[in-house]
């Protein structure tokens, strides 16, 4: 579908089928190219260590969905008006996982003993992670990010009996040289939109 006579395209309009979040370890090894998320693929191409068995996150609640947010200072002000500078931004992505996994734990609480019990100091830990998240979209369209992240929130739902307990995580991406200092890379995949013209 293309834009109507008033410039309205209702294929454009976002909204949310599906999606999934997926943390591995930091490592170059782990690190997601431009190409491998570039717009004109159908499916990405990542490394192994995204295998959705074993770095997925899990299930997300129907009320948690990912919500992203901006925090930052006032931007600068000069005497010439017209003219501000922004500030560094923080950029961070919220959601509650449903799911109580080996995946949860370990960017929460770490890794548990031989005996499988966890020491825990704190619900929060300093470790940085690489990060995958896709989005996809009424009409085929695929939002797809890819960044390195901190778990900086984590907010432990009441237990209620017979309901969905989850924790509400706050990820914050962080700026890094696997990401050309940039907090993370983005691209939409867009099923209706023609492919890139190769040079010759």
């Amino acid at each position: 579908m293309t834009a109507d006579s008033q410039g309205n395209d209702l294929s454009k309009v976002e909204v949310p089928i599906t999606g999934a979040i997926s943390l591995v370890p930091y490592s170059d090894a782990n690190k997601i190219t431009r190409t491998m998320i570039a717009r004109s693929k159908a499916k990405p191409e990542l490394p192994d260590a995204y295998a959705p068995a074993k770095a997925c996150v899990g299930l997300i609640t129907s009320d948690g969905g990912p919500q992203d947010g901006r925090d930052a200072d006032d931007p600068t002000e000069f005497y010439q008006s017209g003219y501000l500078l922004q500030p560094e931004p923080k950029l961070t992505t919220a959601f509650t996982a449903a799911e109580d996994n080996d995946l949860t734990r370990l960017i929460t609480v770490g890794e548990p003993d031989a005996d499988g019990v966890y020491a825990v100091d704190d619900i929060l830990r300093d470790d940085k992670w690489m990060a995958y998240q896709e989005e996809a979209l009424r009409g085929g369209r695929v939002r797809r990010r890819a960044g390195v992240v901190q778990v900086t929130g984590n907010e432990p739902g009441q237990s209620e009996r017979g309901s969905v307990k989850g924790r509400a995580l706050t990820v914050t991406w962080q700026p890094d040289p696997n990401y050309d200092g940039h907090r993370y890379f983005e691209s939409i995949y867009d099923p209706t939109s023609p492919a890139p013209t190769p040079e010759p």
